[in-house]
């Protein structure tokens, strides 16, 4: 039966372990990435290509543009890919922005962010949260055992970041807006309180991790919390930190970004081609198990 064939292009280390993964279903090039090609099949130029791809799988797309960024500073862009792909081929990337969408469908490419799939930022919830811990126990002079943990908001990271403080014997309080959110988290043993009242509760915690990506922590919160106090922001930009003044008033922000990829890049690149594969397989794709 004849395989599917991938071409895996630029990106971080994930995009490493997403090529190694997806050799278990079909053929992989991988091109502007450090791959050691102990399965896959590294390509030093596009034209070494001998075969046009049935799948494009993109890492994460930073910026606006065609261009995509490569670990090994090699200059690659959207339209020196399109060309090695079948027609109809999927094109799979994470982030993707209106401008690359736009470019991919205009060439009658079926165009996929597997960022926005909800199997995905399920299974990303475990990596954030370690990243979350490894972060705190290297930022910290205290065990995280013992210390008092603020979790604002209360979807799944927050979820997965109170469960495994918890488990490492933390005293975690949830600060979210909606009644039905505390009444779940004290539900689940947790103390809760309303984010309207922070201001008069966030003084005292060795840890506080943002999950909202809005303005939470202003210059207000920030004036009356503890000085001692670590502050975590998983929020996706902008953030939830209003890290100027933080800087000014000398408070410990570590604004942590794209952590499945620094805390267990093995991990998160096998969710991504797990993504991959279960998009595949909605297409009817065949051979992808």
């Amino acid at each position: 039966m004849k395989k599917t064939v991938f071409l895996c292009v630029g990106g971080d280390a994930r995009q490493t372990y997403t090529a190694q993964t997806l050799t278990k279903i079909g053929r992989v090039y991988t091109y502007g990435m450090d791959d050691k090609g102990e399965d896959t099949i590294p390509l030093a130029h596009l034209d070494q290509l001998t075969e046009k791809a049935d799948v494009l799988v993109l890492p994460l797309m930073k910026a606006d543009g065609l261009d995509i960024s490569s670990s090994r500073n090699v200059k690659v862009s959207c339209s020196d890919v399109s060309t090695h792909l079948k027609k109809n081929a999927l094109v799979a990337g994470g982030l993707l922005r209106r401008d690359q969408i736009e470019y991919f469908s205009s060439l009658g490419f079926d165009v996929k962010d597997y960022y926005k799939r909800e199997e995905l930022v399920i299974r990303n919830c475990i990596p954030t949260a370690e990243g979350a811990l490894q972060i705190a126990m290297q930022e910290l002079a205290v065990t995280v055992n013992g210390s008092t943990v603020l979790v604002i908001g209360y979807g799944r990271v927050a979820k997965a970041c109170a469960k495994l403080f918890r488990a490492v014997g933390a005293d975690v309080t949830i600060s979210a807006r909606k009644l039905s959110a505390l009444a779940e988290a004290e539900g689940a043993g947790y103390k809760a309180e309303l984010i309207t009242a922070l201001a008069d509760n966030i003084s005292g915690y060795t840890i506080i991790i943002n999950t909202v990506p809005a303005m939470i922590l202003d210059e207000k919160l920030l004036g009356v919390m503890d000085k001692k106090s670590l502050i975590i922001d998983l929020a996706s930009r902008p953030g939830g930190v209003d890290h100027e003044t933080a800087a000014k008033l000398n408070r410990r922000v570590v604004w942590a970004l794209g952590l499945p990829a620094k805390a267990a890049p093995m991990t998160a690149g096998e969710i991504i081609a797990r993504t991959v594969t279960d998009i595949l397989n909605e297409r009817g794709t065949k051979n992808v198990t």
